[in-house]
């Protein structure tokens, strides 16, 4: 629900409020039976799983906005003030039994089991938020901007809720100089720059409890002013702070030929402190395994560039053809690692199928976020990785396959290195749109060049122990050209350049006049190809 009203008594002031109320919920259900290749891999016996989360998002926003000329200076003013609140509030039941006594669902859709386990996930948070914003227009040619917004969220522990996020910009049209006009080419030319602090408070709330069952043991801690059913608390840092990212740009926005071609030009730089991020922490300091904390710093740094206009202009009837065309090159580096993340300057991610706590990435000092963090392979005349007993022990270890990079002539976790990175170097997408006559057709192209993925198919199923086991899955056909006889998550073998360029979607499309009304018959193919070098199911 939306609501304005003009002021009686300052004709320039409006008062505005917006109400939201967005309520979500779905049923779920998974029934595996005990004969189903799955289950005998994993030796549950069957499994039934249910799960029905719900959610519910509130949200108030009130604020006043004068916009007017200014009488003591020339120009305009535009004001904006207000306040918002806004709430979220999940449940997610769910219920889940294993070692099924039979493959038949009983009267309440659970047959009978060995295990069985029921928990009840509740979330809340809040998040209040006043804000401001002052621009100032000078005759179109001269534009200036101030904002700022103090924001509180209950996802912080106490004296960390609230921040405080301000902003500036300027531009200058330098079209409307009268030493610029009829001179160039240029329709429109605008240069810019701004400054800002923006701040990030998206992950799991601060404190958080479950209602968690097994058969009937049960505790009760409180929680505010009520008592909650629970004997697993979730872990928490009690000193986590908001995620700020500094930034500035500086910008050029131009067209030509009375706005037929058109882009910008912008080169940024974001440093952000207090990086939040889930890690994990050693074993008895909390009550998990990992824990969502401020690990440090990282910076980005990169530039982007637009293009488009009407190449082909003609009549209704005749040939026309509109494409835009963008490309942003982005650099990453994670800059520092805070002593409460962990004494060491490395932090373990990623975790991947197979093996017991495989951690494939690496966050490093120096290094790109989430870089992979594997060892270096030993490699055949051919390319293809090494399988073979090299220093004649009688056995196939880590020493006859993987690089001593440290030269301490053991291969150990000090020979892992941080290797590429899975966000790509550039991102460049085109789109056109053809019309002739009462037929047009639209695409859209994208590329990824750059990036990085790890094949956890074939490093999970690459190798032929998993034809030795019960009720094996079909192995991965990197298995011909490796020969590797167990696993080997840790090679640099399977990361793989995963550069692409997809076409996302192809329309054609065919207008008429049915009845006396407009009409349009089309066809869409998403998805329509992808040329790529990964040899997995998806580079993204």
């Amino acid at each position: 629900i939306q609501a304005e009203y003009d002021m009686p008594f300052v004709g320039a002031l409006k008062a505005h409020v917006n109400l939201g109320y967005d309520l979500t919920s779905a049923q779920r259900q998974t029934f595996s039976p005990r004969a189903l290749h799955s289950e005998l891999k994993a030796g549950r016996g069957g499994n039934v799983y249910r799960r029905n989360p719900s959610q519910l998002n509130t949200v108030l926003e009130t604020y006043l906005n004068y916009a007017a000329p200014l009488d003591a200076l020339p120009g305009w003013i535009d004001l904006t003030g207000g306040y918002s609140y806004t709430e979220s509030h999940a449940e997610n039941p769910w219920f889940q039994a294993s070692g099924l006594s039979t493959d038949l669902l009983g009267v309440y859709g659970v047959p009978g089991s060995q295990t069985s386990e029921n928990q009840q996930d509740i979330q809340e948070s809040r998040l209040i938020s006043f804000f401001g914003r002052l621009n100032y227009n000078l005759d179109d040619k001269y534009l200036v901007g101030v904002s700022v917004r103090r924001d509180g969220s209950s996802r912080f522990g106490p004296g960390n809720e609230w921040g405080m996020f301000p902003a500036a910009s300027v531009a200058w049209r330098i079209s409307e100089e009268s030493f610029f006009q009829d001179k160039t080419p240029f329709s429109d030319l605008k240069l810019r720059a701004s400054w800002g602090k923006t701040g990030n408070q998206s992950f799991a709330n601060y404190q958080q409890y479950s209602t968690y069952l097994v058969g009937n043991d049960q505790a009760q801690v409180q929680f505010g002013n009520d008592f909650i059913t629970t004997i697993r608390p979730s872990a928490a840092d009690p000193n986590i702070k908001w995620e700020e990212t500094r930034s500035w740009d500086i910008g050029l926005d131009y067209s030509l030929l009375d706005g037929r071609i058109s882009g910008a030009i912008d080169y940024y730089v974001k440093d952000t402190e207090d990086l939040i991020f889930t890690v994990p922490v050693a074993a008895g300091t909390n009550l998990s395994n990992y824990l969502t904390t401020n690990i440090g710093s990282m910076k980005n740094n990169g530039f982007e560039f637009s293009l488009g206009g009407d190449l082909i202009m003609s009549d209704d009837d005749g040939l026309n053809w509109n494409a835009t065309f963008n490309a942003s090159h982005n650099t990453n580096e994670l800059v520092s690692i805070n002593p409460f993340a962990g004494s060491a300057q490395q932090i373990l991610t990623g975790g991947v199928s197979g093996g017991v706590g495989t951690l494939i990435q690496v966050l490093q000092p120096g290094s790109p976020i989430n870089s992979f963090f594997v060892y270096e392979h030993k490699r055949n005349a051919d390319g293809s990785p090494v399988w073979a007993d090299a220093n004649g022990d009688g056995t196939i270890n880590e020493q006859d396959l993987y690089v001593d990079l440290d030269g301490d002539g053991v291969v150990n976790v000090g020979d892992r290195r941080a290797f590429e990175d899975p966000a790509p170097k550039w991102i460049i997408g085109h789109t056109s749109n053809v019309g002739y006559g009462a037929f047009d057709i639209n695409f859209t192209l994208r590329a990824y060049l750059g990036s990085y993925v790890y094949n956890n198919v074939a490093s999970n199923l690459g190798n032929y122990a998993e034809v030795t086991r019960a009720s094996p899955y079909n192995l991965h056909a990197s298995v011909l050209e490796t020969g590797f006889e167990n696993p080997q998550y840790l090679s640099d073998y399977y990361v793989e350049d995963a550069s692409f360029l997809r076409m996302d979607n192809i329309t054609l499309g065919y207008s008429f006049e049915y009845q006396g009304r407009s009409a349009r018959l089309f066809g869409t193919v998403q998805n329509a190809f992808t040329m790529t070098g990964y040899s997995g199911v998806d580079p993204t």
